[in-house]
């Protein structure tokens, strides 16, 4: 058998690159269902790189459980602050049914396709007023000056934070997703006072819709109640950590991703721009060759077999999503950026079962909004350098992509 390769999915400079894709292809030739060591402080695990086994898992509630953790962390994650795990129990990625249902519905009607179409105006007039802030430039950073606005002024618009704030939430996600990076957490100790100044803006907030309802989604969750009792205060501020990051970070990073992907394939930014009607189908490929999220977990409830292995009652899987996502046995020729691809929107980018993202019509939205408007507004433009990535485990978060608007 080859041998495997040096690949940790603790270790997030294993993805310091984004998804190690080479690695991703040994293991899902010779050892798909992988029994991963652990380490000095946290057991071993089982990791799929193929597409059929992280669906079947994603699937089968029977037998597997989020409730145990939705990731496999980094080990520094044992050492944060006990109140930010606690917070973190609590998102909705974190709940089996009947209960995520219950806390889903909470919010989902805020993301229906009548939500959604009525949110366009808005999308557009923030794409608007991006493009006409980017007017006479040369070069930008596509992260802080495009793939973010957009998204956090909608999250912030449907949750209620206030226009003013939109840049916080750009800084708490990153803490939410830098607790590794030393440029955005420098030490665990900064990296859980940021945690904690995200659950008390998230507090503050909510105390004043108590006190003031409006219509958003802040208002919903400080008077809301499941199963006849209202939410508890960790409840509140998950709900409020959960969406504010999960509702902007993917998006930001799918679309400078897409950007990016674009700039290395002209062949492709050409078919969409001698036909913008190719752009909507070709958003599915871009999540599906991008991948923006590396990994979720569950956790086995009772012994069971995955891909003709035995994995025994509580322990846990790992679902690679990069990996399925370039699973030759579903997508043919799967490292090639192909727009025409006609099965593309297989992709396992928005997860799999109960929990597929319950933003994902919004996430496509502003993404297809977002990528016709640039490509129309900047079709000549040449990425300036490679990108720089949130060491992260979780996430292919960019941090910087220069590129040059006018080629």
């Amino acid at each position: 058998m080859r041998p495997l390769p040096d690949f940790s999915l603790i270790n997030p400079d294993s993805f310091i690159n984004g998804h190690p894709h080479a690695a991703y292809d040994v293991l899902r030739e010779h050892v798909p269902v992988y029994h991963h060591p652990g380490s000095a402080i946290q057991p071993g695990f089982w990791a799929l790189s193929r597409y059929e086994d992280i669906r079947s898992v994603s699937l089968d509630a029977e037998n597997f459980t989020s409730t145990q953790g939705f990731r496999i962390p980094p080990d520094t994650f044992a050492a944060m602050d006990p109140e930010i795990g606690l917070v973190l129990s609590r998102f909705m990625l974190a709940m089996d049914n009947p209960e995520h249902n219950a806390f889903r519905s909470l919010v989902s009607h805020a993301f229906t396709p009548a939500a959604i179409a009525q949110a366009e105006t808005r999308v557009r007039a923030s794409i608007d007023a991006l493009l006409a802030g980017l007017a006479g430039r040369d070069e930008v950073d596509v992260v802080t000056e495009v793939a973010a606005i957009v998204p956090i002024k909608t999250v912030c618009a449907i949750m209620g934070v206030p226009e003013a704030d939109e840049w916080r939430v750009f800084e708490f996600t990153n803490a939410v997703f830098g607790i590794d990076d030393p440029e955005l957490s420098p030490t665990l100790e900064v990296a859980s006072e940021r945690f904690m100044a995200i659950f008390d803006y998230g507090w503050d907030l909510l105390e004043a819709r108590r006190r003031e309802p409006r219509d958003d989604l802040m208002t919903r969750i400080a008077h809301a109640t499941v199963d006849g009792r209202p939410l508890t205060p960790v409840e509140q501020k998950s709900f409020f950590s959960n969406m504010i990051s999960a509702g902007n970070e993917t998006t930001r990073s799918s679309l400078a991703g897409a950007i990016w992907g674009l700039g290395h394939h002209p062949d492709q930014r050409r078919l969409l721009l001698d036909a913008p009607a190719l752009i909507p189908p070709a958003i599915h490929e871009l999540l599906r060759w991008f991948s923006p999220v590396y990994q979720m977990a569950r956790t086995a409830t009772r012994d069971v077999d995955v891909g003709g292995t035995r994995i025994r009652a509580g322990e846990r899987v790992a679902m690679l999503y990069g990996a399925g996502n370039h699973d030759p046995a579903i997508f043919a020729d799967p490292h090639r950026l192909d727009l025409g691809r006609a099965n593309a929107q297989r992709h396992l980018a928005f997860g799999y079962g109960v929990h597929h993202c319950l933003g994902w019509r919004l996430a496509v939205l502003q993404l297809r909004l977002i990528l016709e408007a640039f490509l129309t507004a900047f079709p000549d433009y040449a990425l300036a350098a490679e990108p720089t990535y949130v060491r992260s485990n979780m996430v292919r978060a960019m941090k910087t992509l220069p590129i040059r608007l006018r080629g």
